[in-house]
């Protein structure tokens, strides 16, 4: 296919060893931008983008992480978004993935890897993640859908697209 847009889409994966290189702010705030055009239900805009870039809070996240889960849920990234809502409202989940999609594909467009991680509604709501959750501005009442982290790859032959399911796809 010669679409850029869908080559882009077609060749993004979910990398899972980063580097230590840092994303720049430029970078960053593109991907984060493409995230905020997303669709969403009846255009009401419910989902909301935290991003954690600090050395130090990427840290306390890391050792929360290692503390609760027992292991690095972020894989050595040192950028992590996080797409919340309210918890009670019935578009959450669509209209946050709906979010995170367009992360993904944005960072894969300006050469960023990326990865959706679930477990930061559930790390964030332990004793210790709640009081984080605050320090970070996320309303209490706001449920993490998924966080994209963002980095570049350790190793690079790491990286491969994987053979979809051949009938996943049904035309009627």
């Amino acid at each position: 296919m010669a679409n850029k847009t869908i080559q882009t889409i077609l060749s993004r994966v979910s990398c899972r060893e980063y580097s230590e290189k840092k994303v720049s702010l430029g970078k960053v705030n593109q991907i984060l931008e493409a995230g905020k055009y997303a669709p969403s239900a009846m255009n009401r805009q419910i989902a909301n983008i935290t991003c954690v870039r600090t050395k130090a809070k990427v840290e306390k996240l890391r050792e929360l992480s290692k503390e609760t889960f027992n292991r690095d849920c972020m894989y050595g990234a040192n950028t992590v978004v996080l797409v919340h809502a309210p918890r009670e409202d019935k578009f959450t989940v669509q209209d946050c993935s709906c979010v995170l999609e367009n992360i993904f594909v944005a960072a894969n467009a300006l050469k960023v890897q990326s990865c959706w991680i679930n477990q930061f509604d559930e790390l964030l709501s332990t004793p210790k993640g709640m009081k984080m959750k605050a320090r970070l501005g996320i309303p209490e009442e706001n449920r993490i859908v998924g966080a994209a982290i963002l980095g570049y790859v350790k190793d690079p032959s790491k990286l491969v697209v994987k053979e979809r399911k051949a009938d996943f796809i049904s035309i009627k």
